[in-house]
C-alpha cells in the first residue's frame, strides 16, 4: 500500500520536511511520498483539504500560516492542540482529526541534550504562534517564567488563552540589563533576514540557550549568547522529533532515525 502525506502551508520552498519524511518512509520500510501544498486560507483551504481526501491522503503536517485556522477546521483534536489551540498535524479519514506535535517536539529536543526544565528560571523572548507549545511545555514543568514581547497586551492575552497565570511581562528593556536565568529560549524571527540581534551581552544564562529558528551555523539568537558557557540549541532537533511523531500518528510507526545524521544529510552542520 502507498501511503500518501503532504504538507500544508505558504511558503514551503525552504522546508526540510519532504526530505525528512521520505527519510522515515525509507526508515521504516513503508512505501509513501511526501507532498507539498502552498495554499492561502479561507476556502482555499478548505478545497486543500477536499482534495487530499479525493486522493486518499493518510494525514498531513500544517506551518505558517495555518496552524489556528486548521485547529477551527478540524472535526476533533487531541489534549494537547486544544490547550495549545493549533494543530500542526492532521489524520485524514472519515474525520479530520488535528494534533499538535510541536510541544511533544521541544520537549524530546531539550530532554536528548541532557537538560530537565522542571522548576527553573527561564525567560522566553516572544509570545507569537511559535511560541506556544514551547508555553505548554514550559507550564506542565512548573517554571519560573519571564516573557519579553513587543506587545505586553498580546502577550497577557496569550499567556491567559493557556491558563499560564505565574509568568510576568517584560519588554525588550529587560535584556539591557544585568540578569541571570536558567535557560533562555528565542520564539522570535529576529536577525534571520539581516543576521542582526539585540545585544545580549547583559544577560546572564546558567543552562541552556534554545532557539526556535535553526540554520547552518548558529543562528544570530545563538551567536549573542556566544559570551555565555551554557550550551546552545537551536530548532531542528524540535522539526525531527515533531515530524516523527506525526508520522507515527500517521502509520502507527515510529522511525528509526538520527537527528544528527539528518541534520549532516541536508548538509545544515
Amino acid at each position: 500500500m502507498f501511503i500518501n502525506l503532504g504538507l500544508i502551508g505558504q511558503p514551503l520552498k525552504h522546508s526540510f520536511s519532504p526530505f525528512i519524511q521520505t527519510r522515515f518512509f525509507k526508515n521504516s520500510g513503508l512505501n509513501g511520498g511526501y507532498c507539498c501544498f502552498e495554499t492561502d486560507g479561507g476556502q482555499s483551504l478548505k478545497n486543500t483539504f477536499d482534495t487530499l481526501r479525493k486522493f486518499s491522503f493518510k494525514g498531513v503536517n500544517v506551518t505558517v500560516p495555518h496552524k489556528q485556522e486548521v485547529f477551527d477546521l478540524v472535526d476533533t483534536c487531541d489534549d494537547t492542540a486544544s490547550s495549545i489551540g493549533a494543530v500542526n498535524a492532521v489524520r485524514i479519514g472519515e474525520k479530520l482529526e488535528g494534533f499538535n506535535t510541536d510541544a511533544i517536539g521541544f520537549e524530546t529536543m531539550v530532554k536528548d541534550a541532557g537538560h530537565d526544565l522542571s522548576g527553573k528560571n527561564v525567560l522566553l523572548l516572544g509570545c507569537g504562534g511559535a511560541s506556544m507549545a514551547v508555553l505548554y511545555v514550559l507550564k506542565k514543568y512548573n517554571v519560573k517564567l519571564t516573557v519579553v514581547n513587543r506587545s505586553l497586551d498580546k502577550a497577557e492575552n496569550v499567556l491567559k488563552s493557556m491558563s499560564f497565570d505565574n509568568a510576568t511581562l517584560q519588554d525588550y528593556n529587560l535584556i539591557k540589563g544585568d540578569n541571570e536565568f536558567d535557560c533562555i529560549i528565542n520564539g522570535t524571527s529576529i536577525g534571520l533576514e539581516d543576521g542582526n540581534f539585540p545585544d545580549m551581552s547583559s544577560i546572564g544564562c546558567k543552562s541552556i540557550a534554545v532557539d526556535l529558528q535553526y540554520k547552518k551555523g548558529l543562528t544570530p539568537f545563538l551567536k549573542s549568547m556566544n559570551h555565555s558557557e551554557c550550551s546552545k540549541l537551536d530548532g531542528f532537533s524540535m522539526l525531527v522529533h515533531q515530524g516523527a511523531k506525526a508520522f507515527e500518528i500517521w502509520t502507527s510507526v515510529y522511525p528509526e532515525f538520527s537527528v544528527e545524521t539528518i541534520a549532516a544529510e541536508l548538509g545544515i552542520i
